[in-house]
């Protein structure tokens, strides 16, 4: 997969498995795929492309360029699912301490926004 397909790999499986401190190759399959999820909810959270593909409001241009805040959210983001991956949480909505990483990078008005380029 080439940066320009998809914002799976800001953050390598490698990378991952470092923060996880996971050093077996069973759950590489599952790992990638939670970098994927976490990737893509970065994405909808800020409405706008990490690394463009077709947004002119992108963060950022290419991988090497993406900000360690975001890189930050995904490995934390996937810590959660990684350590959870056996449960289904109900409840009350619960914020997590590190989504404040993702705040800087979020257009809350895209709309005007597009009106406006």
């Amino acid at each position: 997969m080439n940066e320009r397909d998809s914002a799976a790999e800001v953050v390598t499986l490698e990378e991952l498995k470092h923060h996880l401190r996971v050093e077996h190759d069973a759950d590489d399959d599952l790992i990638q795929s939670f970098g994927l999820a976490a990737a893509e909810y970065a994405e909808h959270i800020c409405d706008r492309q990490i690394v463009r593909r077709d947004d002119s409001l992108a963060v950022c241009d290419s991988i090497s360029d993406v900000p360690a805040s975001i890189k930050t959210w995904i490995k934390l983001y996937v810590t959660d699912l990684y350590e959870r991956r056996s449960l289904t949480e109900g409840g009350e909505f619960k914020i997590r301490n590190y989504d404040h990483l993702l705040d800087r990078w979020i257009i809350y008005d895209r709309i005007k926004d597009h009106a406006n380029s």
